[in-house]
């Protein structure tokens, strides 16, 4: 059973522990286990008809059914839904555990703590400043683009400029969570930032990098580098297009100029105007 923290989101699995337990998120938030409420009539997630919550199949469209708990109201869903029925919690969010552990800064190794700031939850590292968001807060920063988190945001984080890798710095570092090497991309074209992400759990933040990121975010840098990915998109098919016209003509020439070798250079230059 996965349990979700009404504060962060944050998820956790809870399997086996007992009716009224009680747990502390990472955010400092305190959770109560209950036993997932009853249910009459469940839909079925594939094709919409009402089925009772002890069907294994659905009886319209034969589908395979698995009941399971939303995690943040405790209601009976199947799984397959997106979205809780009851609440809308979104579903499909995998757990960070049952147990809580500090998080090694995979900078300098040195534990981060886990701070909330309004409605996410940032792991940070007090030696290098490096910063840590797990999947639900990078999608709240970047996806949902709110004013007043950004703000909040900003307000709480360190102020500290961008600075060069030393040479004595790690190129590659470890995700704090599954440990395995990040991959180092650019956020987006004009971002100028290039960060450390791990797909399964979140993305790390070298000092300094997710104030100008918010930044680049709530100005629009996201859409202008969309539009440029399009444009430059669009650019290579045009060019392919031209090429691959220009090879057809020529190949359909070649018995021309063969036959008509005074004519080789008006062909040549008939092919250079249409490159």
């Amino acid at each position: 059973m996965i349990l979700a923290c009404p504060a962060c989101d944050s998820r956790y699995d809870v399997t086996g522990h007992q009716d009224g337990q009680q747990f502390r998120c990472q955010c400092g938030t305190m959770m109560t286990l209950h036993e997932p409420k009853q249910a009459g009539l469940l839909m079925c997630p594939h094709c919409g008809g009402g089925v009772s919550p002890t069907a294994s199949r659905c009886q319209y469209c034969n589908e395979e059914l698995l009941l399971k708990a939303c995690p943040r109201c405790l209601s009976r869903v199947f799984a397959g839904h997106k979205h809780c029925p009851e609440c809308g919690t979104e579903l499909d969010v995998a757990a960070i555990g049952a147990t809580l552990k500090d998080r090694p800064c995979p900078r300098c190794a040195t534990a981060m703590r886990a701070r909330l700031v309004g409605d996410i939850v940032i792991d940070e590292c007090s030696k290098c400043l490096g910063l840590f968001l797990d999947q639900t807060a990078i999608k709240r920063v970047i996806l949902d683009r709110a004013q007043s988190r950004a703000d909040t945001l900003l307000g709480a984080l360190p102020k500290h400029e961008l600075s060069a890798m030393r040479p004595a710095d790690k190129m590659y570092v470890k995700c704090p969570i599954c440990a395995q090497i990040m991959n180092r991309t650019l956020f987006a074209a004009g971002s100028g930032v290039i960060v450390d992400v791990c797909r399964a759990h979140g993305t790390y933040f070298d000092a300094g990098e997710l104030p100008v990121i918010i930044e680049f975010v709530m100005q629009g840098g996201l859409e202008e580098a969309h539009r440029k990915d399009l444009h430059r998109v669009h650019e290579q098919i045009r060019r392919e297009r031209d090429e691959l016209r220009a090879d057809k003509l020529q190949v359909s020439l070649d018995p021309l100029v063969a036959s008509h070798g005074t004519g080789g250079a008006l062909v040549d230059l008939f092919l250079s105007l249409l490159r």
